[in-house]
């Protein structure tokens, strides 16, 4: 009777360790692309590639296992696909090439038939099914949509921006030449006037341009204070409207920048007497000569 108890658990024993290789034997995927449950997938040129462990690429396995694949919608619509097979690079691979575009944001779903056939005769045990999502392809077009907007609007901002600095520049060279180009002797042989009325005409035509330089620079700096409005109620700041002396606030000049504004005060007064000086010496000489 012990005897006969032993020879039992033997075979018990036995029965239990070859069910592992029996089922290590037959035919699974290893792996799948997409994955099983993955999202955002592209729904344009769509690819599913499925790896066994092992070969699938023989002529007679390729023949059974023709119809064992399928991709549906949520409505059961089978997808048409191209089977492909390389039996040199990817002998244990099937790859399935969608013919036509996804529906965007949609769930599909991937079956593998109990009883597809590996290159040895081994069978897929069970069903294998998985599924995967497409991406919304509405809300990636908006949000690139919304980005191009943006960067649109940035680039005119900094153009504006560009074109005032610009144009400020120009108008104050085009000033500062003027400037340049009021010459005393040469107004007064084109006008037929004196010396010392050209140098009148002269200090006149630079109040109105230094009257000029000044309107220009309070339209610009307005324009300059609403970008800064807009930037104060983005970040946060506070800053003026318009420039104050610094007395306005209750401080006070220091006395050494006073005192080096007043001696550049001073030196530009006493060269303009100088030339001025210069000036009336030398049409004096000249109404002597004649």
């Amino acid at each position: 009777m012990k005897r006969l108890g032993a020879v039992l658990s033997l075979a018990v024993v036995i029965a239990m360790l070859a069910c592992p290789f029996a089922y290590a034997a037959g035919l699974s995927v290893e792996h799948i692309t997409p994955k099983d449950g993955e999202t955002g997938k592209q729904p344009q040129n769509m690819a599913v590639k499925v790896r066994f462990n092992e070969n699938v690429t023989s002529a007679e396995a390729q023949k059974e296992n023709e119809n064992r694949f399928k991709v549906t919608d949520p409505d059961g619509k089978a997808q048409e696909y191209v089977t492909i097979y390389d039996a040199e690079k990817y002998p244990n691979e099937v790859w399935l090439i969608l013919q036509n575009d996804l529906v965007s944001d949609t769930e599909y779903k991937i079956t593998i038939d109990k009883g597809f056939l590996s290159s040895s005769g081994k069978e897929l045990g069970a069903d294998y099914v998985t599924t995967f999502s497409t991406r919304n392809v509405k809300t990636d077009n908006n949000i690139s949509m919304f980005m191009t907007l943006g960067m649109f609007v940035i680039m005119i901002f900094a153009s504006t921006a560009s074109a005032k600095k610009m144009a400020k520049q120009q108008q104050e060279e085009a000033i500062a030449n003027k400037e340049e180009a009021l010459n005393p002797y040469k107004i007064a042989k084109e006008k037929g006037i004196s010396v010392e009325e050209a140098v009148a005409y002269i200090e006149k035509e630079k109040a109105r341009a230094e009257k000029k330089r000044k309107k220009s620079r309070t339209v610009i700096d307005d324009d300059d204070e609403d970008e800064d409005d807009e930037d104060d109620r983005n970040d946060g700041a506070y800053r003026v409207k318009a420039r104050r002396p610094i007395s306005a606030v209750g401080a006070k000049t220091p006395d050494s920048i006073v005192r080096k504004n007043k001696k550049k005060r001073a030196a530009r007064k006493a060269e303009e007497e100088r030339r001025l000086a210069e000036m009336r010496a030398r049409s004096a000489g000249k109404k002597k000569k004649k």
